[in-house]
């Protein structure tokens, strides 16, 4: 991996293969998400809450497919949605820091890093990451933003999951789905919003989270797994063309 800042000088000529694709990792069956993008997510995604065991800590995730490197939101080569998690969307790119030491003190600077050995990076066809005189592409505007809500949602998630554990909104969740009679598929060891609880907070425990700015995020995870069904349609239907 050789990860470089992303400038208009050494990338002018860059592009970057935007094609969904098993060899760039597209093919998974959940991927991590943030709840700075839950808003759009969970018109199109149901999302489960993870626990890591090894750190204790929780993380949103989106459930992509029902079977293991299945994507069902892929199709013909392409994405069939609007929404695409950031961690895919972002492809060979990441946030980087840049120390800015003066005289008297020292700065650090948020920038672009690209993988050059990314295998979506030097494909004779694909999206332009600069523009011909070295301004900046729409596709490079739609990374910096899938970025900057990786960003944002590092920083916010841990504060977010630390208050539903404080009020005991978290509760986990086991899911089966029966595709046929022979076939079925178990989701075990997530969690999801304990909506009894929810319904039953007081008005300080309301007030406190909406003030914290997380009560439009419990609603969006609770109302995403509506999104199951879009699932099963979606297996049934591949299944049926198979």
């Amino acid at each position: 991996m050789t990860k470089k800042i992303l400038n208009n000088i050494d990338h002018k000529d860059l592009r970057i293969d935007t094609r969904p694709d098993r060899r760039y990792g597209d093919f998974v069956n959940r991927a991590l998400v943030f709840g700075t993008e839950y808003a759009d997510l969970q018109r199109e995604y149901a999302i489960l809450i993870w626990q890591n065991s090894d750190l204790q800590e929780f993380s949103g995730h989106v459930i992509l497919g029902l079977e293991k490197d299945e994507n069902l939101f892929i199709e013909n080569g392409r994405w069939q949605t609007r929404f695409i998690p950031a961690t895919l969307a972002r492809g060979p790119f990441s946030i980087g820091y840049q120390r800015h030491e003066q005289q008297d003190s020292e700065s650090t600077a948020i920038v672009v890093m690209v993988d050059e050995d990314h295998p979506r990076c030097g494909v004779e066809y694909g999206e332009a990451v600069f523009l011909e005189h070295g301004g900046e592409s729409p596709y490079l505007e739609y990374v910096r933003k899938a970025l900057q809500r990786i960003e944002d949602g590092l920083r916010a998630d841990q504060f977010f999951f630390g208050l539903l554990q404080k009020m005991d909104l978290l509760e986990p969740v086991s899911i089966r789905i029966s595709l046929t009679e022979e076939k079925q598929i178990a989701f075990n060891g997530y969690h999801t919003i304990n909506q009894e609880r929810l319904a039953n907070l007081d008005g300080s425990s309301l007030l406190e989270l909406n003030r914290a700015g997380v009560l439009g995020l419990i609603f969006f995870l609770a109302s995403s797994l509506g999104n199951f069904q879009k699932l099963i349609e979606l297996k049934n239907a591949r299944h049926s063309l198979s």
